[in-house]
């Protein structure tokens, strides 16, 4: 059985709609685009419901394993210091997170997680992977599985 994705619209979360190529020449290309598109959709409607900005949910879900610099935080949310400072200020203000001194570097300050911060956190990942698997709910059992096992290899390193 082969499966061909002729993607003609992506939408995305901000109302725009960008439009794809109807010849089908690429159709993994293709279809890992519109399956992009669809789990930043999910990201952000669940966000949305937690009270979170998008970027706060990422910080959060950063977060998650435990404490980070904020120099490792800014690479791994591909934004610059100065940003990432301002996003640790609001989720601070709310209580989310708390910034810490690294003993031994003046100059370095960790982010982890407040326990409210951790509950919203735990909250939020729960609804994300609940909406996340429903976008799967259209396959049948054995190609569900097939599914989760060639996402497996393709992500892993």
């Amino acid at each position: 059985m082969s499966i061909t994705i002729n993607v003609t619209n992506i939408f995305i979360p901000n109302g725009r709609v960008i439009r794809m190529g109807r010849g089908g020449e690429h159709p993994v290309a293709d279809g890992l685009i519109r399956l992009s598109g669809m789990t930043q959709s999910v990201f952000v409607r669940t966000a949305e419901r937690h009270g979170l900005p998008a970027a706060q949910a990422r910080l959060l879900c950063m977060l998650a394993a435990g404490p980070r610099r904020m120099s490792e935080l800014a690479g791994l949310l591909g934004i610059e210091r100065a940003a990432l400072t301002g996003l640790a200020d609001r989720a601070e203000r709310r209580g989310l997170v708390a910034r810490t001194a690294v003993p031994g570097d003046r100059r370095a300050v960790s982010v982890a997680l407040t326990p409210e911060g951790r509950e919203v956190a735990e909250g939020f990942h729960r609804d994300i992977s609940e909406g996340l698997e429903r976008l799967t709910d259209v396959l049948p059992p054995d190609e569900l599985e097939r599914f989760r096992r060639s996402l497996a290899r393709v992500t892993m390193p």
